[in-house]
């Protein structure tokens, strides 16, 4: 866990990167900080704790705002110092919400104003993040001069006048370094470089867009049908109640329905809503449809994510969760095994989902021995 471990190196045309000095083995833990500042989405807002992200039913709300939840006075005292003035500004603009990018923004100002030591700046500084606003098209540009007024009016409580900030902090180029998330692995290899060139401005000569690796799988089936479920999919917004959870689980039946024989689940859009359905089916406690969707979705999360990857472990844990619950003991005890066997290298063995799958996989053996 030692910074010693890792280096920064300069890759052109791409930025800057870490790299290992030395062999690794794998699962071994390189280095751990807690990021310089970060968000709960929107569409996650009272459904986890602002300051550990676990899950909980019984979240308390900060009397101020409205808005910050916590699990308890313990991570609501944590997390004060991150949420004092941000607390002050959310409340402002009642009953307006800023964006997810905007709210993150405001969390950096106020820490850079601080001056705050942070662990994670041991490795990278955030003003060794690259701009790239050269390279943005003039779209992006209008895009972000627009975040950055949505910006200076969500800080206005905290804030009143933005030309006497210090020069290291600008408004604009604070939007060109933000990061809200990677792409994702599983897209096909055209669509991924496109949004790396959008997103991040460097082309990608990885191995996987060099082979184009998998596309024929992921696009496999008609293509008037995935267009169809490509499009289902992405209209799908995060539901708040069960009666927009039904409405989705209509949806990713009747096109799963439909599609049947046309689509095999190895296609990226069919695994979509198969995934889309099984989260649907939990949130409206449909156990037995739930694994049903889920279990098909094993042998594409297989192919796309081989080898040790935390998103097939999470996926192997669902499934054998929703085993456990139809009473099938040893089928759920060998899939909450290979969760295992992933997750231990992944997240480490004092992760909190790792603990949380040793007791459903102690439960299981326990009633196994009984049988």
């Amino acid at each position: 866990m030692e910074a010693a471990a890792l280096e920064r190196f300069s890759s052109p045309g791409k930025g800057s990167g870490l790299r290992s000095r030395r062999r690794v083995r794998p699962g071994e833990l390189l280095y751990r900080a807690e990021p310089f500042a970060y968000v709960v989405t929107k569409e996650q807002l009272g459904g986890v704790c602002e300051r550990c992200l676990r899950r909980n039913e019984h979240l308390h709300r900060c009397s101020q705002c409205k808005v910050a939840k916590y699990c308890g006075k313990s991570c609501q005292k944590e997390a004060w110092l991150d949420h004092k003035q941000e607390c002050r500004c959310l409340k402002s603009i009642e009953p307006n919400f800023p964006p997810d990018s905007v709210r993150l923004a405001g969390r950096i100002v106020f820490k850079l104003l601080r001056q705050s030591v942070c662990l994670s700046e041991r490795l990278y500084s955030f003003s060794d993040l690259q701009s790239n606003i050269e390279q943005l098209s003039e779209e992006m540009k209008d895009g972000l001069r627009h975040l950055a007024e949505t910006l200076q009016l969500y800080l206005k409580t905290e804030i009143q006048d933005a030309s006497r900030l210090p020069p290291a902090i600008d408004f604009f180029q604070i939007f060109t370094k933000l990061t809200i998330s990677y792409i994702e692995s599983l897209m096909p290899t055209s669509e991924r470089q496109k949004q790396l060139i959008r997103q991040y401005c460097f082309e990608c000569d990885c191995l996987l867009c060099q082979n184009q690796e998998k596309d024929a799988e992921k696009l496999a089936g008609e293509e008037h049908a995935w267009k169809e479920v490509k499009d289902a999919v992405n209209e799908v917004r995060y539901p708040k109640s069960k009666e927009e959870w039904e409405q989705v689980l209509a949806r990713c039946q009747n096109l799963l329905s439909s599609n049947m024989g046309r689509l095999p689940d190895t296609n990226i859009y069919q695994l979509k809503m198969l995934d889309c359905a099984m989260d649907a089916c939990i949130n409206l406690e449909s156990w037995e449809e739930a694994l049903y969707y889920g279990s098909r979705t094993l042998g594409p999360y297989r192919l796309y994510y081989p080898g040790f990857h935390p998103l097939r472990a999470v996926q192997l844990m669902r499934v054998g969760k929703l085993q456990y619950s139809q009473d099938m003991f040893p089928e759920a005890l060998e899939t909450l095994k290979q969760a295992y066997n992933i997750m231990k290298v992944t997240h480490g063995t004092n992760h909190s989902l790792i603990q949380a799958l040793m007791e459903i996989k102690e439960q299981c053996e326990a009633i196994m021995r009984t049988q």
